[in-house]
């Protein structure tokens, strides 16, 4: 049986975290005007609050706290479930896990404690509240709510949610409380905490690293209880837990990692960067979704919900959505209500225009996407040892950047996923870390079996050693290091060469290693960074040549490994990704990847494969508000056979024959008149 969310590509939430200590909050809410607006937006599937961060719940709760507002008209809410279910839409539940102010408040005891003086964030002038998810009896509580839940909204015996969504599903600080502590104690075997307390943050501490390999595990554990408990009380409900922090947070303290996504029906969560972290993510998402279409949210405010009156242009907002149907998602646009219940009809006239512009491409959001380059995230490895700017997170952003300019088909490998990794032929693995012997199992034999490996800086110790039977040495003093070609390296390096060395910013590994071609070696400015004399007063240029490696690669099996020491991947500068392309250029055949294309840098193509049928979508990433054409462009797609026909579709509805070419397998068409978005398919 077909699932609902297979089909919902049009979705929609209405933050309600709204408080009651004033008569007049929500004392307008009406769930009729609230249904038409969803129905004028093209909402297919609404989440809807049942709860909030505040913790008010908008049903009669026996365990909890109802929201003032709905006190003689308890039903409101069930009216509306009720509205969108009658109207064919899919109504899906919302609630807050962990962020939850009125029950911290009324339970000091479940309280999320942080820092020496264990205090909560509340405590210390927050305004949320946080419970402990190790707290056994925040645990029991959450579970009495889904069974609240799952029997109030419900009609005839059956409940009328199809869908339930957690948000908050990861840590908001490091947790102290006794919870915490004596499980910490129980599952490491210790007796007392190391220095009397629990390990503070240190990425090259084995007892700080042991601990947050426990507090990822313990979400995830969370995750498994709210999702079990939700699949026993609504047979049949797809739930899904936000993992945005999956993303959005800039280190791992959240922990939020696959361990939280293995209790999601589908991948989603809602982000706030520009168009090239959304498509970072768009390809994160779809890698490791159960099933699709993951879920791209986007707020309708421009910038972010804290500016609440000010709303994204219909063209700004219509290429955020167009960007993730070209990934084959369902987009999830987020509005929020005015405190006293009311919404803003325009806001959904908006909304319903953006989406006509969508609903014409739905029915070709099939087949697999084509993907010839891989780069490695990891979510448990977003740190940097020394508290450098550049973790594996910001080098694979940076990378699927540089991938969209240069028009590579690229995708997501993430953890779980390392086993098969035989689409690609290439992998950039920036800055390594936070990965399991698994996945380092995973990319020897990657390589082994012809396999293209790029790896950058030396988190991952052991891994070096296993591919390149390198030791780790130290790291320079110097924190500006410079990479000087030599002869086998000099074709990757361009107009830098060993008297003009091609520049880095920071101290670099020092590796010991046999039996590797060293592309580069590092020169040393003339002088190190404690030293008050210099060569040169605005600068720091090279002076010490070196024989350290700073590039090299590396055969191993029928597969190669390339080590650049430097994240050379971060820097957005043109000559960093010069040596970037190079690197590829020098390994895999351009010329023989399925896409091929005169496309300028600002567009991305995405390519889907289904049987005998291709999908490419182009993207204007340039294109938010003002909507100007892009330049003709030629595409090349490899085709097994040749094709029948190409179409240009979606435009007014209805789809235009173009004409093509088929030589020596690839079929070539031009991309006339690009205004954002087009989506072609060749049969």
């Amino acid at each position: 049986m077909e699932k609902w969310f297979t089909k919902a590509y049009r979705r929609n939430l209405v933050d309600m975290h709204i408080e009651d200590w004033s008569e007049e909050f929500l004392s307008k809410f009406d769930p009729q005007d609230y249904c038409d607006n969803l129905k004028k937006a093209h909402i297919q599937a609404p989440m809807l609050y049942l709860q909030s961060h505040v913790g008010h719940c908008y049903w009669p709760t026996a365990s909890g706290h109802m929201h003032s507002a709905l006190r003689g008209k308890e039903d409101l809410m069930k009216q509306l479930v009720e509205l969108c279910h009658d109207a064919g839409m899919h109504p899906v539940g919302y609630y807050s896990l962990i962020y939850n102010t009125v029950e911290e408040d009324k339970h000091p005891e479940w309280r999320l404690c942080t820092g020496d003086d264990k205090l909560s964030a509340r405590q210390r002038g927050g305004r949320y509240g946080h419970c402990c998810p190790s707290n056994p009896a925040y645990v029991a509580f959450v579970k009495t709510q889904i069974q609240e839940m799952a029997e109030y909204f419900s009609r005839n015996g059956k409940c009328l949610l199809d869908g339930m969504f957690y948000d908050m599903t990861f840590w908001p600080g490091i947790c102290q409380c006794e919870h915490c502590v004596s499980r910490y104690l129980q599952e490491t075997g210790r007796t007392e905490l190391p220095g009397g307390k629990l390990p503070a943050v240190n990425w090259n501490d084995p007892l700080w690293l042991e601990f947050q390999d426990l507090r990822i595990r313990w979400l995830g554990e969370f995750a498994k209880i709210v999702t079990e408990e939700t699949r026993r009380c609504i047979p049949g409900v797809s739930v899904e837990h936000n993992y945005a922090n999956a993303v959005a947070a800039d280190n791992s303290l959240a922990a939020s990692t696959e361990l939280v996504n293995d209790w999601c029906d589908y991948t989603g969560g809602d982000l706030y960067g520009d168009l090239y972290n959304h498509s970072f993510t768009a390809k994160y998402y779809y890698a490791v979704t159960k099933n699709s279409p993951f879920e791209y949210m986007t707020c309708r405010c421009d910038r972010s919900l804290y500016v609440h009156t000010i709303t994204k242009t219909e063209e700004h907002l219509a290429v955020e959505v167009l960007l993730t149907a070209a990934h084959h998602g369902a987009s999830f646009i987020i509005d929020a209500i005015d405190p006293v219940g009311t919404m803003d009809g325009r806001v959904y006239d908006r909304v319903g225009k953006v989406f006509e512009r969508q609903m014409p491409y739905e029915p070709y959001f099939t087949g697999d996407m084509v993907r010839e380059v891989g780069i490695y995230y990891s979510t448990a490895g977003r740190f940097n040892s020394r508290n450098l700017p550049f973790t594996n997170k910001t080098g694979s952003i940076a990378l699927t950047r540089t991938m969209i300019e240069e028009n590579l088909p690229a995708g997501i490998v993430a953890n779980p996923l390392t086993g098969d990794m035989s689409r690609y032929r290439m992998v950039f693995a920036p800055y390594i870390a936070g990965i399991s012997d698994q996945n380092r199992a995973d990319l020897v034999r990657y390589v082994e079996e012809g396999g293209v490996l790029y790896l950058s800086g030396a988190e991952d110790t052991k891994l070096l050693q296993m591919l390149l039977g390198a030791e780790m040495k130290g790291y320079t003093e110097e924190s500006a290091v410079y990479m000087a070609p030599t002869a086998a390296g000099q074709k990757y390096f361009g107009e830098f060469n060993p008297v003009f060395p091609f520049p880095t910013e920071q101290s670099l590994p020092v590796l010991e290693m046999q039996d590797a071609t060293v592309l580069a070696t590092m020169t040393m400015p003339y002088t190190k960074p404690t030293e008050r004399r210099f060569a040169s007063i605005h600068s720091n240029p090279p002076g010490i040549p070196t024989d350290i490696p700073a590039l090299v690669e590396k055969k191993l099996g029928k597969g190669t490994v390339i080590w650049c020491a430097a994240p050379v991947e971060n820097d957005p500068r043109r000559s960093h990704k010069k040596l970037i392309l190079a690197l590829l250029e020098g390994h895999i055949d351009r010329n023989a990847l399925t896409v091929r294309t005169t496309a300028p840098r600002q567009v991305e193509l995405v390519t889907f494969k289904d049987g005998d049928t291709t999908l490419i979508s182009a993207v204007d990433l340039l294109c938010t508000d003002e909507l100007l054409t892009v330049n003709p462009f030629a595409v090349e797609i490899r085709c097994d056979k040749p094709a029948h026909v190409v179409r240009l579709g979606g435009r007014d509805g209805v789809d235009t024959e173009i004409p093509f070419t088929y030589t020596d397998g690839y079929v070539r068409f031009t991309v006339e008149n690009l205004v954002m978005f087009d989506m072609y398919k060749i049969d």
